[in-house]
């Protein structure tokens, strides 16, 4: 996919992974509309047969689905950071790392969500330079490959999204890697 439609795609996967309260379920419509505009055939596909379950599915159904996939699920919630380092102390340096990369390329962050919150993290992803914003993903990549195994497991409808945005995600040289990683331990 080009750079224009990973951001549009990026968009929509920002909104889906979201709670799916009563706003969220009124605007799957232009979600929808968003989907069908992709010129990734493939990738407008996935959106809307999602888009379908989530409008075939009773509001408070698919509530509960959400609650039990991301909100119980410690392997399968949508804080990147999480698997890695748990509550622990640790945890604070990586967050610091990820706003200061936001601050970076002029993105603020607005309301309570951590900084490394999946829809936060595509939401970005959906506005700044993809060079940048592709790296920031693209470091995560071993956390997202486990909560894709995880969605796929209990066969979420969510695991297809995952699986779309993994195939989106640039390949990060594993120098590159270990450094974002040794730098986001390190404080910065």
């Amino acid at each position: 996919m080009d750079i224009e439609t990973n951001q549009t795609a990026c968009g929509i996967l920002s909104y889906l992974f979201q709670y799916p309260d009563r706003a969220w379920r009124d605007q799957l419509p232009l979600c929808r509309e968003e989907a069908e505009a992709l010129p990734d055939a493939d990738a407008g596909r996935i959106l809307i047969a999602f888009l379908q379950a989530a409008e075939e599915t009773d509001d408070m159904q698919w509530q509960d689905s959400y609650v039990r996939t991301f909100d119980f699920g410690k392997a399968s919630n949508l804080y990147l950071t999480y698997e890695q380092h748990g509550e622990e102390r640790d945890r604070g340096p990586a967050l610091l790392e990820l706003k200061r990369r936001y601050a970076a390329e002029g993105f603020e962050l607005a309301g309570s969500e951590l900084p490394d919150y999946l829809p936060l993290m595509l939401e970005f992803a959906s506005a700044a330079p993809w060079d940048s914003s592709g790296a920031l993903l693209a470091a995560r990549t071993k956390e997202l490959e486990s909560i894709r195994r995880k969605l796929a497991e209990a066969a979420s409808p969510y695991a297809a999204l995952m699986e779309l945005l993994l195939r989106m995600v640039p390949a990060m040289p594993s120098d590159e890697a270990q450094e974002s990683i040794l730098s986001a331990r390190e404080g910065g």
